[in-house]
């Protein structure tokens, strides 16, 4: 996907989120889950907000995609303290099985977008990790003024990558640079100094929300074109 900048548009809950993955799992009657969510949205806000910062982008974003207009995502946000809460909630969108993943159950999977803020960057990486170890593909990750000493390499799993930061108080800590562990797999997207924000506003800057929306779109349509040719044949 190539991102341009000619950008024009506009989470942190608890366990509550979790209800709606109940909701979406169908159970037919030999026990398997037909799972109603393509797309997943993991967002992990930084260490001085809490799960539902409703002035967080990371909660902003999530509360839009939780909308009418999105039945086909499945939206959550989480602290950054305890990524294996988000781990948790993104796996049970996935069969229940013993052991690996199969192949087929990652293909059919829902397509996962993770964003991270602050330490939520170095929580999302560490999510983005953890699927690798699964060979889980993740579409999209995006780091805002993200702090944290192993949050500066994107796994091979990850297929596109993005990095905002502000010049403030903070810039000395904050990642300004992103390495890929394999260039082949992984795409740089965007490295984003973002004039005039600071370490909470960066989380509100139109082009990541921008950048995440266009992905859900085309994620979207995607998944349209496999289901019509999988018809077809």
């Amino acid at each position: 996907m190539a991102y341009a900048f000619s950008l024009t548009l506009s989470c942190v809950c608890e366990p509550a989120g979790l209800s709606r993955t109940a909701a979406a799992l169908k159970t037919h009657g030999d026990g398997a889950a037909e799972l109603g969510c393509k797309i997943i949205y993991a967002g992990f806000v930084g260490a001085m907000e809490t799960s539902d910062h409703k002035s967080s982008g990371v909660v902003q974003i999530r509360d839009t995609l939780r909308g009418p207009s999105y039945g086909d995502v499945c939206a959550n946000s989480f602290l950054p303290y305890k990524p294996s809460l988000g781990l948790d909630w993104i796996l049970e969108h996935f069969p229940s099985h013993e052991g690996a993943f199969t192949a087929e159950a990652v293909r059919n999977g829902p397509k996962i977008i993770l964003y991270g803020h602050s330490t939520g960057g170095w929580a999302m990486l560490s999510v983005a990790r953890e699927l690798q170890r699964r060979e889980i593909p993740v579409e999209l990750t995006v780091q805002a003024d993200s702090v944290g000493i192993t949050d500066l390499t994107i796994p091979s799993n990850v297929k596109e990558g993005a990095i905002f930061h502000a010049n403030d108080v903070l810039m000395f800590m904050t990642t300004k640079r992103l390495k890929v562990q394999d260039a082949r797999k992984t795409t740089i997207v965007a490295n984003v100094l973002v004039k005039g924000a600071n370490h909470l506003s960066i989380t509100r800057d139109p082009r990541i929300r921008e950048l995440v929306m266009k992905t859900v779109e085309q994620l979207r349509l995607s998944g349209e074109s496999e289901e019509r040719g999988m018809v077809q044949k």
